[in-house]
C-alpha cells in the first residue's frame, strides 16, 4: 500500500513513514504538487494506488464520492482527526497510526476510508 499526504501534512511525516519501509509521499516534497486542487491530488493518487491522507474530510468525501459515481474509483482515503496537535511527538503518533493501518491492508484500501484514531 502506498499513501500520498495531503498539503497541510508535514514532510517529516512522510519521512518518519518511509523510514519504516512505508512508500509514502507528500504533497509538500513534491512542487508539482504543491497548491493543486484536492480533486488533482486524487487524479494523481489513483493511478499510482496511493490513498490520500487528510484531515480535510469534508471536501475529499465529496471528491471520493463523485468518482465512485462516475465509475474512475480512487485508490482510498485515510481520514485523520480534524483537531490534532502539530508537535514532534504528535507527528510520530500520527505516523503511527497510518502505518497501522498500512500494514492492516497491505492490497490499499481502493474506493474505501480507513480512520487514523484520535490521538490521546
Amino acid at each position: 500500500m502506498k499513501a500520498l499526504l495531503d498539503e497541510q501534512l508535514s514532510k517529516e511525516i512522510a519521512a518518519e513513514l518511509r523510514s519504516r519501509g512505508i512508500d509514502a509521499e507528500a504533497v509538500c516534497e513534491r512542487p508539482d504538487l504543491v497548491g493543486k486542487p484536492d480533486a488533482e491530488l486524487m487524479d494523481v493518487g489513483a493511478p499510482q494506488g496511493r490513498a490520500l491522507v487528510t484531515n480535510n474530510i469534508k471536501d475529499f468525501r465529496v471528491i471520493a464520492a463523485e468518482r465512485l459515481t462516475d465509475g474512475r474509483g480512487h485508490a482510498g482515503l485515510i481520514l485523520l482527526p480534524a483537531k490534532r496537535s502539530r508537535t514532534r511527538a504528535a507527528a510520530h503518533a500520527l505516523a503511527d497510526g497510518i502505518e497501522a493501518i498500512m500494514r492492516a491492508n497491505p492490497g490499499g484500501i481502493p474506493n474505501s476510508e480507513r480512520w487514523v484514531p484520535p490521538l490521546v
